[in-house]
């Protein structure tokens, strides 16, 4: 299956633009990028049809297919037979969401005598769309043998037969999982259930399945009447991951009773042969994506919303594809089509509050979930405004949001709401309100008791004040097992056996943790001062200066100006180190 995707995405390869520079996605930018490229005059975009063809390159690099088709088409203008640009705007056409185009030039190139697989698919895949079966059984008859139409000719086939009334095509479904899905479904359109019947017990004979295939094949068991087949496929997907709540929701329902869950399996019955297409070309798109071929999978996806304008899930993977490669503003319109109504709405609304933070739009992300609690009753945006406001080390308004939530809870908060406390109790301490903090990570601990970070966290936070010396020294060691190319763990290692006065012991690890993080101040800080400790100055001095040089903290400067002038003998924690050895 991996072979056969591979080589697929390998027919788009033409694609890869080799550009190494990030640039804007203005026009300007383009056209500079493609003058600079070229070894031009920098006082002016390079026009004409070099300049233009390069613009599409460095377009398509940042993934702004919209642009770079634009900027081809000019070249093509300029030599519309060229069979390369021909073939080169077929892609970038299919890629930015065009069909039509893409049939346009695909139809060109076959008229030309090409007989590309990608460019045959084109052609089928918008006779489909046209509800044009005969045509596109035509094309796919010509399909040339290879990895491409071994794979998606067979299926789309027994689509375009199966709008015939025929399932001329069935006896090829039984290469893999996609095949064996498409078979059930295209059976259940024709209203054989025996067949459809089988390709489900096919896809659970098989070995070993995705969670997405065995709740596929469970679906398709409860659309045939068989409980007990589907309840124990959902029970095991739902062990796996008991926040399913998709899943759950089925489990009820055909427990309750089995009209309830009608409703829930309308996807194993599309209404016409395009939307059972489209399934396949998204399924094509999801496999690509998992394996960042993401320029291919932009393609099939843009198959999948020709074949089936309303399919969500294929604007998803558009969306989050776009996310992946920085074009945040395009990837938060994409998303902004996905209305309350769907199931995915909180979820594609939480993350569209982090592309509008990565595209520095941070009033329209607070507005955004504000809007959600105040519409949707939702905690969890709550949540995301107080973490907002931690990063931006307004820990006091953070506070105020996560109390919010708590109250919204009830103040029981529930295992589901754990990172509630965790980064509530960071906000305690770094407020200096460490009883309440303390309490927040240890009530955290408990649900989740092998959480690296939140061990080193509560480990670190005793260790910083001397308390709890042992305790803090088995939590960061557990820590550090867990996470053992950690920098920081391995230095609150270091920090909880320095407190204890095993200044020895703590050398190697803090050593470690500034070879991992090499310019992080509180390490250099902490590396010095055991060197120190140990007698080893002017390595505590070397260390002491590069925390010096690469720190903005004021207060955390002038203390370490003091080290440096007069080393550990005046300094509040070494005195209180001593005395936590002496005690």
């Amino acid at each position: 299956m991996k072979k056969r995707l591979f080589l697929i995405g390998a027919l788009t390869c033409c694609i890869a633009a080799g550009c190494a520079d990030h640039v804007n996605g203005t026009e300007t930018a383009y056209k500079l990028a493609a003058l600079q490229t070229a070894g031009g005059d920098s006082d002016g975009p390079l026009e004409g049809f070099a300049g233009q063809f390069l613009s599409s390159h460095f377009a398509q690099s940042e993934h702004d297919w919209e642009h770079a088709i634009t900027y081809l088409d000019e070249v093509l203008q300029q030599d519309p037979q060229n069979f390369d640009l021909l073939k080169r705007s077929m892609i970038l056409s299919m890629g930015a969401g065009d069909l039509q185009k893409s049939a346009d030039r695909a139809k060109a190139l076959f008229q030309m005598g090409d007989k590309n697989s990608l460019a045959i698919l084109i052609l089928a895949v918008n006779s489909m769309t046209h509800d044009d079966m005969e045509q596109t059984l035509q094309y796919l008859d010509v399909m040339p043998a290879g990895d491409i139409t071994d794979f998606v000719s067979p299926l789309l086939t027994g689509w375009a037969q199966a709008a015939q009334g025929n399932l001329g095509a069935l006896k090829d479904f039984d290469t893999t999982i996609v095949h064996l899905y498409q078979g059930a479904l295209i059976s259940l359109y024709i209203g054989d259930q025996k067949e459809a019947l089988a390709f489900a017990n096919k896809m659970v004979s098989v070995g070993s399945i995705t969670p997405q295939d065995a709740e596929r094949a469970a679906d398709l068991f409860a659309a045939l009447g068989e409980k007990e087949q589907a309840l124990a496929l959902y029970q095991g997907i739902y062990l796996q991951d008991p926040k399913n709540t998709g899943i759950e929701q089925k489990q009820k329902a055909l427990q309750t009773d089995a009209e309830d869950i009608k409703p829930l399996l309308s996807h194993l019955r599309p209404e016409k042969p395009a939307q059972g297409a489209a399934l396949l070309m998204y399924d094509m798109a999801h496999i690509l994506s998992q394996e960042r071929n993401d320029g291919s999978a932009q393609i099939f996806a843009h198959m999948a919303l020709a074949l089936d304008p309303d399919f969500v899930d294929a604007r998803l993977l558009l969306a989050n594809t776009l996310a992946r490669n920085g074009r945040y503003d395009a990837a938060i319109d994409y998303f902004s089509t996905i209305g309350p109504e769907d199931k995915n709405y909180l979820e594609v609304q939480h993350y569209v509050s982090d592309l509008l933070m990565e595209a520095g739009r941070v009033d329209e992300a607070m507005a955004l979930l504000n809007r959600l609690f105040l519409e949707k009753n939702d905690v969890d945006a709550l949540i995301r405004i107080g973490d907002l406001y931690r990063q931006d080390e307004d820990f006091s308004k953070a506070l105020k949001m996560y109390n919010k939530a708590a109250k919204h809870l009830g103040n029981n908060i529930p295992e589901e709401y754990w990172h509630l406390l965790y980064a509530r109790g960071m906000a305690y301490e770094r407020e200096g309100i460490w009883n309440k903090a303390e309490s927040d990570l240890k009530a955290a601990l408990v649900f989740r008791p092998n959480h690296p970070y939140l061990l080193n966290y509560l480990g670190y936070g005793w260790a910083d004040q001397g308390k709890n010396l042992e305790e803090s020294l088995e939590l960061i060691k557990m820590a550090l097992s867990l996470q053992p190319g950690d920098g920081y763990i391995a230095d609150s290692l270091g920090w909880v056996l320095y407190m204890m006065g095993r200044y020895e012991e703590a050398i190697p690890h803090l050593e470690k943790a500034a070879e991992l993080q090499p310019y992080d101040t509180t390490i250099n800080d902490h590396l010095g001062d055991v060197y120190w400790q140990t007698d080893r100055r002017l390595e505590a001095q070397f260390q002491w200066e590069r925390a010096l040089n690469n720190t903005e903290d004021e207060k955390l400067k002038e203390t370490i100006t003091i080290k440096l002038h007069g080393g550990l003998h005046d300094m509040p924690e070494h005195q209180e180190a001593k005395s936590l050895i002496k005690n």
